[in-house]
């Protein structure tokens, strides 16, 4: 990968929770070297989408890549690193 390429890209990305649509059609990019504030109001997606780009969930459609490996996947979990504001990920996980 090149110095500009994208570290996260993020395309049309939807996830629906039993009729209720979570995020629809999301899409962006964040480039290495770049900061980048994913806000939103409350309910916007934010957490989903974050879930999506680290494998918690699976998106319905869309497409998501995490420095060109495919969002959830092995490489990707292993390049990647979140520090949610609470500890709420152990509610997804299993034994």
């Amino acid at each position: 990968m090149s110095v500009d390429s994208a570290a996260i890209e993020v395309r049309n990305l939807t996830k629906r929770y039993d009729g209720l649509v979570a995020i629809d059609g999301v899409s962006f990019e964040v480039r290495k070297g770049e900061f980048f504030g994913f806000l939103g109001p409350n309910g916007a997606g934010k957490t989903t989408t974050v879930r999506i780009l680290t494998g918690v969930v699976k998106a319905d459609s869309g497409n998501a890549l995490v420095m060109g490996f495919r969002a959830g996947s092995l490489k990707a979990k292993q390049i990647g690193g979140v520090v949610p504001e609470m500890a709420n990920a152990y509610n997804d996980l299993s034994g």
